[in-house]
């Protein structure tokens, strides 16, 4: 198991420990000694819970800087056999998290694991055994006011009621000598949480000590790279996709890439696929699919590596094209009364794995089978090859229900979306917007409209919106495939200022009288000239909203958006994302203090 994965089970031993506690004292209430061991009880479960408080505040401190989000981090803590707990992506953020010293916490944590597992044997003894014996005692105790056959049924056992009383008086007499031990077994655990606090607390120390020494100038090289990486992954994946559907259907399928703040050089891409006729008389042989593609850890299809190589196959992309012309997207809105907001996920590293690639795969026929495997199929483009793999997080109903971000910020929208939410939101569209610029996810102007959320599964009911997605057709590929307008990086930029200041005050520009001082008309260019001038007077109340970083942000995507040139990434991580973060950290932990 992973170092994450043990964490998690020795977190879900703690509520067995109390239970086995006070098995204990429910078998010394029966047989009538509870008050001979009280004072070993009362302290034997205090202890077990103050060392639960402290390694929960342990798992939070370190928890907190790898998931951006105090209330997804109470969530995994309050659900010790979670799936999140098995999350490879969260288990290589904690190696990076604790670099060298992360062998020794994985040592302290497996030292835990054994010490809670002794606890939790030396506190269930022989527990089922006396459970039997506690049926028997009641039985006899009940059936000695019955009938005169019951009475001498119970004289015949007698012999038995001994034995059982003699069990009790062992079972008193272990919990009473085991104090000892049990009380070993917890400066043991008192030792280890101690040694994950100290190492918790030194790892830090030395990042911020780094951090300080090197300057931000380093973190902004690595982040930039992981871009580019994502910039020149993503254009491939599209193109990939858009060569593989194969189909006279294609015009009307759509692709929502979700958005995500990417920090590592490894990446895969979570997109949800659908079918969206105008027509009944269409014939759609699917709806709606949700896929993760890249280099996908575990793939299913590994195998296929070695047998191609045994046989000497070679490994060819996909490369058939299939165009048509283009539609408008119209997504759904709905009215919701409570909005909530899941936390991010975040890419998990590339596991490299040379499977050939399928050169007769056809995208829509191979969605359109609803009994596929774990791994779909394999498209590519150029050197970069991508698995599909489904997966079921929103669902088909949700689709139907999906909600722009212009509608969430209008005053027609009927939920409420916090501030740490909106800013949460800002920082994925701004890193988004350094990651797909100039690819064709992004094409020109990013706006409200093209970010769209939808619903997720939720038992209590409540709305419960995930991380915002970016949608696109395929309707016109060849155009988009082969332009390229030397303005899109500068109107991006505008558009961004835009909607940071909307995500700010919680409210679009439109709506504000700053905007409609100026004139309607249907001139775009026009039109946005006036966007940007009210945008700027807008810009003035940031600060006092939302204190210096984000105004930093918004300033420098209206007064620096015409830098252009291959610096251009490293300009919006230090001057828009890093600030965001930034921003964003400090409402967390307000929240965590809370």
């Amino acid at each position: 198991m992973s170092g994450l994965e043990v964490a998690g089970v020795v977190l879900g031993a703690f509520p067995l420990l109390v239970s086995g506690i006070e098995h204990w004292r429910d078998v010394a209430k029966i047989g009538g000694f509870f008050w001979r061991i009280r004072k070993e009880y009362t302290k034997c479960l205090h202890d077990v819970q103050f060392h639960e408080i402290i390694y929960k505040k342990n798992l939070k401190e370190l928890l907190l800087p790898l998931i951006p989000d105090a209330d997804e981090v109470a969530k995994l803590i309050a659900d010790p056999g979670g799936q999140k707990w098995t999350d490879v992506a969260l288990q290589d953020r904690l190696e990076s998290r604790l670099h060298e010293s992360y062998r020794l916490y994985y040592e302290t944590i497996m030292e835990m694991n054994s010490v809670v597992q002794e606890l939790k044997e030396e506190l269930c003894f022989d527990r089922e055994n006396v459970q039997d014996r506690l049926k028997i005692i009641g039985t006899r105790q009940t059936s000695s006011n019955r009938s005169p056959s019951a009475q001498l049924s119970a004289k015949f056992s007698k012999l038995s009621l001994a034995k059982s009383r003699i069990d009790y008086e062992a079972f008193r007499i272990r919990f009473s000598v085991g104090e000892g031990v049990r009380g070993d077994l917890f400066v043991l655990l008192k030792k280890c949480n101690e040694r994950l606090e100290k190492l918790l607390h030194s790892s830090d120390r030395v990042a911020a000590l780094e951090t300080a020494t090197t300057g931000p100038v380093k973190h902004i090289s690595i982040l930039e790279s992981a871009f580019r990486k994502v910039s020149q992954k993503s254009d491939s994946l599209f193109r990939a996709l858009n060569n593989a559907w194969q189909c006279s259907c294609q015009q009307f399928h759509l692709a929502n890439l979700r958005m995500e703040h990417r920090t590592l050089t490894g990446v895969y891409f979570e997109i949800l696929l659908n079918f969206s006729a105008p027509s009944k008389r269409i014939d759609m042989s699917w709806c709606w699919r949700e896929i993760r593609c890249g280099d996908i850890p575990g793939c299913s299809s590994a195998q296929k590596t070695t047998d191609a190589v045994k046989s000497g196959h070679t490994c060819q992309p996909t490369t058939l094209t299939t165009l048509a012309p283009k539609i408008p997207k119209t997504p759904k809105l709905s009215r919701q009364k409570t909005v909530s907001f899941g936390g991010p996920i975040i890419s998990v590293p590339q596991i490299e794995s040379d499977v050939p690639t399928d050169r007769n795969v056809r995208l829509c026929q191979l969605l359109s089978n609803e009994k596929f495997g774990e791994c779909m199929g394999i498209i590519g483009h150029n050197d970069d090859t991508f698995h599909i793999h489904p997966f079921t997080r929103q669902g088909e109903d949700k689709a139907r229900s999906s909600v722009t971000l212009d509608h969430m910020l209008s005053q027609d929208f009927e939920g409420h979306v916090s501030r740490r939410e909106r800013y949460s939101i800002a920082l994925l569209v701004a890193s988004s917007v350094g990651q797909l610029a100039s690819t064709p996810w992004l094409r020109n102007n990013l706006c409200k409209e093209d970010i769209i959320f939808f619903p997720l599964y939720d038992d209590q009911c409540q709305d419960l919106y995930g991380e915002p997605f970016i949608q696109q057709d395929f309707s016109d590929g060849r155009k988009v495939l082969t332009s390229s307008d030397p303005s899109t990086d500068e109107y991006n930029f505008y558009s961004l200022g835009i909607l940071l200041l909307e995500l700010c005050f919680g409210s679009r520009l439109e709506d504000h009288p700053l905007r409609k001082k100026y004139p309607a008309t249907s001139d775009p260019v026009a039109m946005h000239a006036f966007d940007v001038m009210a945008a700027l007077d807008w810009s003035r109340r940031v600060s006092d909203e939302a204190g210096n970083g984000y105004a930093t942000a918004v300033k420098w995507c209206f007064m620096s958006a015409t830098a252009k040139g291959k610096s251009w990434r490293g300009e919006i991580i230090g001057n828009v994302v890093q600030p965001l973060e930034t921003c964003l950290k400090h409402l967390q932990t307000a929240a965590a203090v809370q």
